[in-house]
């Protein structure tokens, strides 16, 4: 069983709200509610679709670069966490990154080394199980 939880972006045009499920990540929740979000690589790697998480819990246990010092800011990457209740986030397309970058540099978070030979198993996209309605 799914549940849909409250979300509401703050960003510099406008306060937007729509629903988002528990099993999606949301962007792609945002995306299904006509909204647009910066994004390149959809998987943590560029924090193109930073956001600042002002209310609210989200589960980032499937993202490929996520770091309590990202909590403890109060970053996320919605292309990569998955909502746990009603949330307040705020997203500015270029400010919200450059803050999470200067962030991850201060505390030397830049990138995350893999073994030789290892993949991430992250895949880029919607989540399991959900279906992209066409």
């Amino acid at each position: 069983m799914s549940w849909a939880f409250r979300v509401t972006l703050e960003r510099p045009d406008g306060v937007w709200s729509f629903e988002a499920p528990d099993n999606e990540y949301l962007l792609y929740s945002l995306i299904d509610a006509g909204l647009e979000s910066p994004m390149i690589c959809e998987q943590g790697w560029c924090l193109a679709c930073a956001a600042r998480l002002i209310e609210g819990e989200v589960d980032t246990s499937g993202a490929l670069t996520h770091y309590p010092e990202d909590d403890a800011a109060g970053f996320v990457l919605i292309c990569s966490a998955l909502p746990r209740s009603d949330l307040v986030l705020r997203q500015h397309e270029t400010e919200t990154r450059r803050e999470m970058t200067q962030m991850r540099i201060a505390h030397n978070l830049l990138a995350r080394a893999f073994p030789s030979g290892k993949r991430s198993g992250h895949r880029r996209g919607r989540a399991q199980g959900v279906q992209n309605a066409e």
